[in-house]
């Protein structure tokens, strides 16, 4: 047997380049189809057609399986690479149905909360196949919700209100140097303004309106009267 270190020192070099260079590629492997290609250049096909012949129903017993054992000592067992291959599709960096908690999502204040407390959205998650990537967000959509908002200390009846919720439509992993190319996407917003209202709309109590500007409900100049629950009638002497 030779020894690596028996050999010329360029030679050594040589060879643990190739090899530093294989390890990296297999690290770097985001599919078991490109992890065979690299780990078994010439045997990788054979395994995408074996997989071929075994979907097939009507295919004959007897010929299945000489084809199946020809290459059994020399190759994985097909089911064993059909689970791990399935195993890896289900852990890739894509967009993933998860809760989110609605007050952290829109930063309220302590004294504010809503029911239900969490919302059904998309979120990127998965893995990435280098320890320097993350999985992260490089689309979204705003999704409505409408939901009850609840203030304390209890003064009204839980209001309805329609709020956004980010929702993350694509997923890439990236490193640190390459999220800049993204734009930072906010996780909910209502108004194109950094520091907007977070509620589209909001039910105001008789003679109340919405000002989305304040983030409250305010007195509605325009129709004085209704803030007594009333429109006062006034009357004209004249018309007698």
């Amino acid at each position: 047997m030779y020894w690596l270190f028996d050999f010329p020192l360029s030679f050594q070099r040589t060879s643990l380049s190739a090899l530093e260079r294989s390890e990296q590629q297999i690290r770097r492997a985001s599919s078991l189809e490109e992890l065979l290609r690299i780990t078994h250049a010439e045997d990788w096909k054979l395994w995408k057609c074996r997989l071929k012949l075994k979907s097939l129903a009507n295919l004959d017993s007897r010929s299945a399986s000489h084809r199946s054992t020809r290459f059994a000592a020399a190759f994985y067992d097909i089911d064993t690479l059909k689970v791990i291959d399935e195993e890896w599709q289900k852990t890739q960096c894509v967009p993933r149905e998860t809760c989110v908690e609605v007050a952290k999502e829109l930063g309220t204040t302590t004294n504010r909360f809503f029911k239900p407390p969490c919302v059904n959205v998309f979120r990127c998650g998965g893995c990435c196949n280098e320890e320097s990537l993350s999985c992260m967000n490089t689309s979204t959509t705003y999704v409505s919700k409408t939901l009850f908002e609840i203030s304390v200390p209890l003064t009204s009846v839980p209001e309805p209100v329609p709020i956004k919720i980010a929702n993350h439509t694509g997923c890439k992993c990236l490193s640190n140097t390459q999220r800049h190319q993204y734009t930072i996407i906010r996780r909910s917003v209502q108004y194109p303004e950094e520091d907007g209202c977070p509620f589209t709309n909001k039910l105001c109590h008789n003679g109340w309106v919405w000002d989305s500007d304040k983030c409250e409900c305010v007195a509605d100049i325009q129709h004085p009267n209704r803030r007594e629950g009333k429109i006062k009638l006034t009357t004209d002497t004249s018309a007698y």
